[in-house]
């Protein structure tokens, strides 16, 4: 069994189409068909189930195709860590940002200061499920222990309103003073609407948002013109509102977001990786001794 049959292999499980699997290796169609029988042989039983000139990948398939993935994500994590080795030195670092993105030119610029060589290269889009990162920063409405991920904080979660609205001087706000109120909110897919989302529907109310936008500084900017008001985080979205803006608890609608780090647990590490996941974490440890929260420490 050779590694290329199962390269191939994998492109035909990926496609499940002989003739685009053969046009994406850029060999022809019958060396390829002939390859995959071959493996089967050798395997002794058919991976995919034929249907007419159609070919799906059946229970076996399944089975091969998951240690196929496995044999190649380790090949890779032996050339990285190789690769690794060879430099002897510090290496780029992919961070995903989906919240707390107030917070990350600090926490940014304190990894520089201690790492100068490494390299950061920051993504910041509601859906960036699919691209390979090295570490992410997410939120959630709850968080589940996983060897591949830690809460970095929980906080709970408030309105935001102009100094000079008819709310900001009520000492106790109900979800009952805000059902005639417009509300701005992140758009639909940020981790901050989804779990605000689930909070009202648990709670059975129906804030009226009226304006949708990408993000914070937007938002700033329409509160401040008294354009609605708004859900945001406590403690992390601090500076957005201590100036201008008025933050205010719902006591009858409590929530709370779990700010999450994850990695991928499969992958080899780099010790680049490592230092920027360790000073993440270490800066939540003292940024979360600033407040007296329920937190991850």
């Amino acid at each position: 069994m050779e590694l290329q049959q199962l390269k191939y292999f994998q492109v035909i499980a990926c496609t499940q189409n002989i003739s685009a699997a053969a046009k994406q290796l850029y060999i022809a169609q019958p060396s390829l068909s002939q390859t995959l029988k071959r493996l089967e042989n050798e395997i002794g039983m058919p991976l995919f189930d034929r249907i007419g000139k159609q070919i799906v990948l059946n229970h076996a398939g399944e089975i091969f195709l998951k240690h196929v993935n496995a044999v190649f994500q380790s090949l890779e994590n032996a050339q990285r860590e190789l690769q690794t080795y060879k430099e002897d030195k510090l290496t780029t670092v992919g961070i995903c940002i989906q919240c707390a993105s107030l917070l990350i030119p600090e926490i940014i610029g304190e990894v520089q200061s201690a790492y100068p060589d490494i390299q950061l290269q920051l993504f910041q889009h509601p859906d960036m499920d699919n691209i390979d990162m090295d570490l992410k920063i997410s939120s959630d409405h709850t968080f589940t222990p996983e060897p591949d991920s830690i809460m970095l904080m929980k906080e709970p979660l408030g309105i935001v309103l102009p100094k000079n609205h008819r709310l900001s001087d009520k000492e106790i706000i109900t979800f009952s003073d805000l059902s005639a109120e417009h509300f701005i909110s992140l758009s639909i897919g940020h981790d901050l609407y989804n779990i605000i989302s689930f909070y009202c529907k648990k709670y059975n109310f129906s804030p009226n948002i009226s304006t949708y936008v990408d993000s914070p500084n937007v938002m700033r900017d329409l509160l401040r013109i008294n354009l609605g008001i708004a859900f945001i985080p406590q403690y992390t979205w601090e500076s957005f509102y201590h100036d201008s803006l008025v933050f205010k608890p719902v006591v009858d609608l409590p929530m709370y977001r779990c700010i999450i780090l994850s990695w991928d647990e499969s992958k080899y590490m780099t010790p680049s990786v490592r230092r920027c996941r360790d000073m993440i974490i270490e800066y939540f440890k003292s940024y979360n001794q600033r407040y007296q929260s329920d937190s991850a420490f």
